[in-house]
């Protein structure tokens, strides 16, 4: 599936490139091709002006090679009556078949363009209808044409397309491994959630297919024995009782971690008295944790306020405790501490529990990670707690991390920018 997505990303990523390229070559092409006819029309017409008004009386003493260097590109046809040629000037620098073709434009009197013979001339005619004088012999004169050999400018533009023609070449073969990089690139987020998206829905099978089939057992139970009394099947009523109570927080919880992903869920944002919410969460805790000799203490070291969601926060404090009382035993230990350094509220969650591996703390807050690859249910959870509490606390704008080690327990680190003023 991503091998095609990575092929059509790549060719869809290659082909606009290459379609930009080609897009600034052509472009590129004809306006130095305009740039150039221009710049030749403006030469042209400058003589013609120049000759016109300041040496028809004398043109040959004009077109001398030695005070005209700088226009000796230039072939000067003098047409008489019936457009033909009294004079060349220079002799034989055009072929007799092009100048009969040529002749045919010279009352033209824009520049124009004239192909033949495989070269391309540019002409331009100039109205004279008078007798000048040509090295010393006075003759009639109707018109003088302007002949520009364009065949510099040809090879020039020659080049330039040879030159946009091996860009287009290397930029397309730049095109495609660059878009091979970023299909690659773009396909690494959508490949992980992808991954991610496949894993969660296997976990959440694999979850769910428990409960439904103990659920089913019980029921089929019921089914063998209808003569029997509620308190016989007590046992029977009770266990799919508590998985229907298991797959309801299973499926509160897919669903809030459904609603993050897709940013559809909202915080209430308002002021919150953050030690009294802490107060509020241990005191909720303390007969719990009673029943099991543990022993929870708060140590709030002042007055806290934060903006934030009151009741996110209070399902967040409850998920750090409830997953300290778990993994607690008899007569163990849990702490919470807040305090106030730059600018931030630093809460810590601490217990004296099993702890977790530095194999497995990577991974605590990856949905339904429990750190017990058989996936039993030693210890009651849908394993979506802790990766309900990192997003809880991200959205807040703040940070979470645990610290821990096998036999040692475990302390959950908290941090919560403070409200601003």
């Amino acid at each position: 599936m991503f091998q095609k997505t990575r092929l059509r990303l790549v060719l869809l990523n290659s082909a606009v490139f290459i379609c930009i390229i080609c897009l600034f070559g052509t472009v590129l092409y004809f306006y130095m091709q305009w740039r150039l006819e221009k710049q030749v029309d403006k030469t042209i017409q400058d003589v013609a002006r120049h000759m016109k008004h300041e040496h028809l009386d004398d043109i040959g003493e004009f077109l001398n090679p030695e005070n005209n260097e700088e226009n000796h590109r230039l072939v000067y046809l003098f047409l008489g009556k019936n457009s033909e040629i009294q004079k060349e000037m220079p002799e034989n620098l055009i072929a007799a078949g092009d100048l009969s073709k040529l002749k045919s434009e010279a009352k033209s009197s824009i520049p124009k363009t004239i192909k033949s013979g495989g070269l391309e001339y540019r002409s331009f005619s100039i109205l004279v209808n008078k007798n000048v004088k040509l090295n010393g012999t006075s003759m009639y004169i109707n018109r003088i044409q302007l002949i520009y050999n364009m065949e510099r400018e040809r090879e020039m533009l020659s080049h330039l397309l040879t030159v946009i023609g091996f860009g287009i070449i290397i930029s397309a073969a730049a095109a495609i491994l660059a878009g091979l990089f970023l299909a690659n690139k773009a396909l690494v987020p959508i490949q992980s959630a992808w991954n991610k998206q496949t894993q969660f829905a296997a976990d959440a099978s694999h979850e769910l297919r428990t409960p439904l089939a103990v659920m089913k057992l019980n029921l089929e139970r019921l089914f063998r024995h209808p003569k029997s009394s509620i308190e016989q099947e007590s046992e029977s009523i009770s266990q799919a009782i508590g998985e229907i109570k298991y797959m309801s927080k299973m499926i509160s919880d897919l669903l809030i971690l459904a609603g993050s992903d897709s940013n559809q869920l909202e915080l209430n944002v308002a002021r919150v008295n953050l030690d009294e919410l802490l107060n509020k969460a241990v005191q909720s805790f303390s007969e719990l944790a009673a029943l099991k000799e543990i022993k929870v203490e708060s140590n709030v070291s002042c007055h806290i306020d934060i903006s934030g969601d009151e009741e996110r926060l209070y399902q967040l404090l409850m998920i750090l405790l409830d997953n300290a009382l778990k993994y607690t035993e008899e007569k163990g230990f849990i702490s919470v501490g807040c305090y106030v350094k730059v600018s931030a509220a630093h809460i810590s969650v601490a217990d004296t529990g099993a702890g977790i591996s530095a194999e497995d703390l990577p991974l605590i807050f990856e949905r339904f990670y429990r750190g017990d690859k058989a996936r039993t249910r030693e210890f009651e959870g849908t394993g979506l707690g802790l990766s309900i509490a990192k997003w809880i606390i991200e959205a807040h704008g703040g940070k979470i991390r645990a610290v821990s080690a096998l036999g040692k327990g475990s302390e959950f680190l908290l941090q919560l920018p403070l409200c601003k003023r």
